[in-house]
């Protein structure tokens, strides 16, 4: 029996060893990235039955020590720390980040990435982001599935020509007949380049207004639907507008009285333009024309159109989406980083930098590209803390350490007993 007190004590070493050693590896992270705690976990070994299993007894069994049975990692929420970084993204809840590993997927929850010379998003090992890419309009195509995240800080996203444009102006009520007053909008050709687009309004009658369009370039005509860039505009008493090239407004009768604008023969060759002029928003009970008796004035103008935009800037949503920021105010979705998750977490492998492989324990990864299933929400411009609890590991060091001193004690303690045990056929 005294001899197999020494397996037991040795096994006590061995467990105590591979524990601090998984302690020590712990707190060698404890400023890692994305870092998981591990803990190991022991059972006893198989126990050696003396006596008492066939009887009424109790049965005497004797313990032959204790044995590693896992180590399992602990995925709880590691601390959020902004970075200021814009491409380091953290993970707040459930789920992996993906990353094309050697034409593989491999999965983590360090978001320390970056943007390499090709403009691939990677993450510290240079391994690329994979996700969802957006068309040239901004819609994020799913269908497409997996493929790896890529921009080009300094892109150019297209112009979209002029087709609306608005003025919210007063029109003097006191102003003497044949005053004038002028306001401009810029728009934008098929072309993205700008061209102001002025009407001048001419007072030729009590209540009464005369308008014309022109623009800057000689060569270019504009039509309002009746063959010139002219029309007429009639105010009531009470400064209201009530027609428009001699179509009445009626408040709350459900129609908008707006007119169309066709512009072209610009001499840069772009396309003909067709722009409303949004005179009435009837749904809002809004008219952007009044004659009151004040100074002549346009508070805003407004147009949908817009240049030529270079990519300057980008940042991510909560579901993942990478937003590209253009000169010319423009705001595209570009792609969208795929979170995954696994029925077992502590089922996948962990490999160098880290970095995680599904196994057939974990099982498969359910990915996903719109932050739903139970995924958390990313947040930009951070990182997430290794969730080590470097008290708890000191108070888990401390128990081990004891117990190995403990375990050793067992054996210089057999090992007397036996020396006595020899000592006798002196």
């Amino acid at each position: 029996m005294l001899v197999g007190s020494f397996y037991s004590g040795l096994a006590g070493l061995q467990a105590a060893s591979f524990a601090l050693n998984t302690i020590g590896n712990n707190l060698a992270n404890v400023n890692t990235v994305g870092f998981k705690r591990s803990q190991a976990n022991f059972a006893e070994l198989l126990t050696n039955s003396i006596s008492g299993l066939s009887g009424n007894g109790n049965p005497i069994q004797v313990g032959l020590g204790v044995r590693q049975t896992e180590v399992v990692a602990r995925f709880a929420q590691g601390s959020i720390q902004s970075t200021g970084i814009k491409t380091n993204l953290a993970i707040q809840g459930e789920g992996f980040f993906l990353v094309d590993y050697n034409g593989g997927s491999a999965f983590t929850r360090a978001g320390n990435f970056s943007l390499n010379a090709e403009g691939y998003l990677v993450n510290s090992e240079g391994f690329v982001v994979r996700g969802f890419l957006a068309d040239g309009a901004g819609n994020i195509n799913l269908s497409a599935g997996l493929q790896d995240i890529q921009v080009d800080l300094g892109q150019t996203a297209p112009p979209a020509a002029t087709t609306l444009v608005r003025y919210l102006s007063n029109l003097s009520a006191d102003a003497a007949v044949g005053e004038t007053y002028q306001t401009s909008v810029e728009i934008f050709d098929s072309l993205g380049i700008s061209h102001p687009l002025t009407i001048t309004y001419t007072k030729s009658a009590a209540n009464t207004w005369d308008y014309t369009f022109t623009t800057d370039d000689p060569a270019a005509t504009i039509d309002v639907g009746n063959g010139t860039a002219s029309g007429q505009l009639i105010f009531d008493g009470a400064g209201n507008l009530t027609s428009v090239n001699g179509t009445a407004i009626t408040p709350g009768d459900g129609l908008d009285v707006d007119l169309t604008l066709s512009i072209s023969g610009y001499t840069n060759g772009s396309n003909p333009l067709s722009v409303v002029w949004d005179v009435e928003d009837d749904t809002n009970s809004q008219i952007f024309l009044s004659q009151y008796g004040s100074n002549n004035s346009t508070g805003t103008v407004y147009q949908d159109g817009y240049g030529t935009g270079v990519l300057q800037d980008i940042d991510f949503s909560p579901d993942g989406t990478m937003i590209g920021y253009y000169s010319n105010g423009l705001s595209l979705d570009l792609a969208r980083v795929a979170v995954a998750t696994f029925n077992n977490n502590n089922g996948l492998r962990k490999i160098a930098g880290n970095l995680y492989f599904s196994t057939q324990a974990s099982g498969p990864a359910s990915i996903d590209g719109e932050g739903t299933g139970g995924r958390g929400s990313v947040v930009s411009s951070s990182l997430e803390n290794s969730n080590v609890d470097i008290s708890e590991e000191f108070t888990a060091m401390i128990i081990h350490q004891r117990g190995y001193q403990s375990n050793s004690k067992i054996i210089t303690t057999v090992d007397t007993l036996l020396q006595e045990a020899i000592n006798l056929k002196r």
